[in-house]
């Protein structure tokens, strides 16, 4: 079998705009949680969980054969424990820096029965759990049934040991983690001056996993947040021009899904400045 690498800075958008598909390859088992190269961002993940427990995590009944499998496999893979004390998904994500995402069939359909998730992009814990792929779907163009039903199947395919990797990306201001609600850091864009928007600026990469665990058939669904300056990475000439070319070429579908409005004239005018200045 060949292996997709597991880059330590992946771009997706030198593949072009963000798609709304699969796109999952695998990778090698030993590269799917360590190393951590977001590790800096477990400290205060951890804070985060403590101040805000109830917030980050839910689970529905009958997931704890799931979460005590899902977190054995999470502490081995990082060679650490996990407290014995808190909801074991839960515990178990305050190792790494991913958010972590049990997903079980229920009805015939897979259901999200726990989560942890201290870097949501734009939706919260629970928005999520007790939802079907179809129903976490919905609101992606062409992802329910389409998207979802595709999904559905890899999932229901997965083979142990077969890790699968994918990334997505956006484009968001500032650069906070935990964003359970965009609506903020598009009212603050909308209100900020052109010359804010080097600074303020950021892609968004999400790294998303998923494996299948062997006892109970769950499946669980790993995300890894990056933030990268995009001044920084407009640069960088080869970046800057797959940046240009990915942002005018994505589509006006992509655009409302991501919610990219109030950001339009802050990157217009950020590669504007790039053209003059190559």
């Amino acid at each position: 079998m060949s292996y997709a690498p597991s880059s330590f800075r992946p771009l997706p958008f030198e593949q072009g705009p963000p798609r709304f598909d699969v796109g999952l390859a695998p990778i090698e088992p030993h590269a799917w949680l360590m190393p951590d190269d977001q590790a800096h961002w477990i400290g205060p993940k951890n804070q985060l969980m403590d101040a805000e427990p109830d917030a980050v995590f839910a689970s529905i009944t009958g997931s704890m054969p799931g979460q005590i499998e899902a977190a054995a496999l999470v502490a081995s893979a990082c060679g650490q424990s996990f407290d014995p004390g808190e909801p074991p998904l839960f515990a178990a994500s305050r190792l790494v820096s991913d958010d972590l995402v049990l997903m079980e069939m229920r009805d015939g359909a897979w259901t999200n029965t726990a989560l942890c998730l201290c870097s949501p992009t734009f939706f919260s814990a629970h928005e999520a759990i007790g939802k079907s792929l179809f129903g976490l779907h919905r609101p992606v163009p062409g992802g329910d049934p389409g998207l979802g039903g595709r999904i559905s199947r890899v999932f229901s395919l997965l083979r142990d040991e077969l890790v699968l990797e994918r990334h997505n990306w956006t484009v968001q201001w500032r650069d906070a983690r935990y964003t359970p609600d965009g609506g903020p850091l598009r009212a603050a864009a909308a209100a900020a001056g052109l010359e804010e928007g080097r600074e303020a600026l950021h892609v968004r990469v999400e790294r998303q996993t998923i494996r299948r665990l062997p006892e109970t058939g769950a499946v669980l669904f790993t995300i890894r947040i990056r933030l990268y300056r995009l001044a920084d990475l407009l640069g960088e000439t080869a970046l800057a021009q797959a940046f240009q070319q990915a942002w005018y070429e994505a589509g006006p579908e992509v655009r409302a899904y991501k919610k990219w409005e109030s950001l339009e004239r802050h990157v217009a005018a950020l590669l504007g400045d790039y053209a003059r200045n190559p």
